[in-house]
């Protein structure tokens, strides 16, 4: 039986991206390089490498001849979508032209029952779901799937147009009419993305039914679909697929209201666990809320690298055990954005300013490193350490991240701030402009802190975020606290609210269960994480101990460390890394006085990452 939610404040709901307008220093120049830069380089090595190329040979009816591994679709689909939201967020829906060709081969590819698939299509046709030889880890059906439904959701949303919507609900229409309970298909997706695709499919057709009764929308059925992928993981029993059970890699080893881990392949796992939350958001249930809390702290207080990533391991991409975090793990840039995409969720599910408070050294740390400052090079792994011989790529064999990395991209203007009733949520420290509703908010900095302008017709509750990271947080107005946030009330017209928070360059441990850390510390100033990058002649010389002093900021525009020798070393932003050639990288640093294997872990409850206290440890 499904229990309700019990919470009666209303969901944040985040900005539309046309109208929310990024200043900030470093992420208005971010956004806009992607935009223009990043784009443009992608879409162009995509067609190169033949992956739109596919749906015309489909369209033609040829045999074989794919371009690219079989999730090339889904890849497309998602630079589609990551294309649009940045459309959107700039106004400028000319940059979409070059989509047109794309979409028109998308729509002629695809059948008149609703499937397309181009690689099963062209390579394996008799093997679709991985049946008779074949295999869904590797084919990625409902992934592509998925991608397609959210690629015409997001197109629409930029520009009005229904021909991708409409291949969108005839791919959603072909899969709820054939998967589900008995006697239904029983098929597990085998790369979650689908389940947050179906969701939102459902919510733009229940706010647009006109539209939908046009376009021949099954109105509640999708959502009934993403939650069956949900709510049926773990059951193997006649699986209309092969592998029949995808265990805990596909996160397929119980039911989702019972898993209470994050396990198995870290980009599959991210987006299975926000589709989670966001069915639980949609459908206010109560157990499903509390898999999905339990699983959040299980990543945010054990398996959360200190630059935001996740995916310890290189075999099979996955999670590591609880406090397994080691410094040349795996962290895929997809599954930094899957994360992004949970914390969202659980924010819209939780309102709690946690969320942010772990998801934020994703989004600052990250999102910026996973491409080069030239804005045409891309990372796949974004270790902690590196001992050299780590090259950006111009493109690659599976060049997943580009497209997850767009997505991301064109969805962080929205994250910024939410809104729901006369509430208003500021979430992350990024200089912005936003329209909500008829609520206007301007974050801008201002003399070493932030001022908040809200103008707005009525009584208003601002809520706040106190970051973590933050010494002395004061506002100017009165405010209580409420899930992390300061929570204050404005009156109808124009109030200004000063924001005043230090942020000194500070060393940071992490738990003391961390064997990778033990006896180390790591430099963050504010949400920013900092690391050494240079030639040496070996690598032991990249590891000094840093002596008790504080470190400082210099003249370069990066932070100074003095050693215990009497040395120093320069550390610059762990996002402008590997810029320089393939240089030897490290975030952790040995700590003059700090123990390897502290004796106590009090204070440490929920933590896994502090501010290091010598003082303190000490005594």
């Amino acid at each position: 039986m499904t229990t309700q939610h019990s919470s009666s404040l209303p969901r944040p709901i985040p900005a539309e991206p046309g109208h929310v307008n990024v200043t900030d220093a470093f992420f208005a120049p971010f956004i806009e390089k992607i935009r223009t830069v990043t784009v443009p380089d992608v879409l162009k090595k995509f067609l190169a490498d033949g992956a739109v190329e596919n749906y015309e040979r489909v369209a033609r009816r040829e045999k074989g001849g794919h371009a690219g591994p079989p999730w090339y679709h889904g890849l497309i689909c998602e630079v589609i979508r990551g294309m649009a939201d940045l459309a959107a967020y700039s106004r400028d829906l000319s940059m979409l032209d070059p989509l047109d060709g794309v979409i028109d081969a998308i729509r002629r590819a695809q059948s008149e029952d609703g499937w397309l698939h181009p690689y099963d299509t062209l390579m394996c046709p008799d093997q679709v779901w991985g049946l008779r030889g074949g295999n869904v880890r590797w084919q990625h059906e409902t992934y592509d799937c998925g991608c397609l439904i959210e690629a015409g959701v997001h197109h629409f949303g930029a520009t009005g147009k229904t021909e991708l919507l409409r291949c969108a609900v005839k791919c959603a229409n072909y899969l709820t009419d054939r998967i589900g309970p008995p006697p239904k298909w029983n098929i597990a997706c085998e790369h979650s993305l689908a389940e947050l695709a179906l969701l939102s499919l459902d919510d733009l057709m229940d706010r647009e039914p006109v539209l939908a009764d046009e376009l021949g929308a099954k109105r509640g059925e999708y959502r009934k679909l993403a939650r069956f992928f949900i709510d049926n993981k773990g059951n193997n029993k006649n699986r209309h697929q092969f592998p029949a059970f995808l265990q805990e890699y596909a996160q397929d080893h119980r039911p989702a209201k019972e898993q209470r881990e994050a396990v198995g392949h870290a980009v599959r796992a991210t987006l299975f666990y926000a589709g989670m939350a966001e069915a639980a958001v949609s459908c206010g249930d109560a157990e499903l809320e509390e898999a999905a809390r339990t699983i959040w702290r299980d990543i945010a207080e054990t398996k959360l690298h200190i630059n935001g990533s996740v995916g310890a391991h290189r075999d099979d991409e996955r999670f590591g055990q609880q406090y397994e975090l080691p410094n040349d793990a795996y962290l895929e840039t997809c599954a930094g954005v899957g994360l992004i995409f949970f914390a969202h969720a659980m924010f819209r599910l939780t309102g709690e300013a946690s969320v942010w408070d772990a998801a934020e050294s994703t989004v600052v740390n990250l999102l910026p490193a996973a491409v080069s400052e030239d804005g045409v090079h891309y990372t796949y792994e974004n270790p902690l350490e590196s001992r050299g011989g780590r090259e950006r790529w111009s493109w690659h064999g599976c060049p997943c991240c580009p497209p997850m990395l767009l997505k991301a991209v064109g969805a962080l203007p929205t994250y910024i701030f939410s809104s729901a009733g006369n509430r208003v949520w500021m979430n992350l420290y990024i200089d912005a402009d936003v329209e909500l509703g008829d609520v206007a908010v301007s974050l801008k900095s201002c003399g070493g802190g932030k001022k908040l302008t809200v103008s707005a017709p009525r009584e208003t509750v601002v809520l706040i975020r106190v970051p973590e990271w933050a010494r002395d947080f004061t506002l100017s107005v009165p405010y209580t606290t409420e899930k992390g946030y300061a929570a204050a009330v404005v009156p109808a017209g124009i109030t200004e609210i000063g924001i005043r928070c230090a942020e000194p360059p500070v060393k940071i441990s992490a738990h003391p269960w961390v064997g990778a850390d033990r006896g180390r510390v790591a430099v963050k100033r504010g949400p920013v994480l900092y690391c050494c990058e240079k030639a040496v002649e070996k690598w032991e010389d990249l590891d000094p101990v840093l002596s008790r002093e504080p470190p400082t900021p210099n003249e370069e525009g990066g932070i100074t460390a003095k050693t215990a020798d009497g040395g120093e070393i320069r550390l610059i932003e762990y996002r402008r890394w590997n810029n320089a050639g393939a240089l030897p990288m490290r975030v952790w640093f040995r700590q003059e006085g700090k123990r390897d294997n502290p004796k106590s872990t009090d204070g440490w409850e929920g933590k896994l990452y502090r501010e290091w206290e010598p003082l303190a440890e000490e005594g």
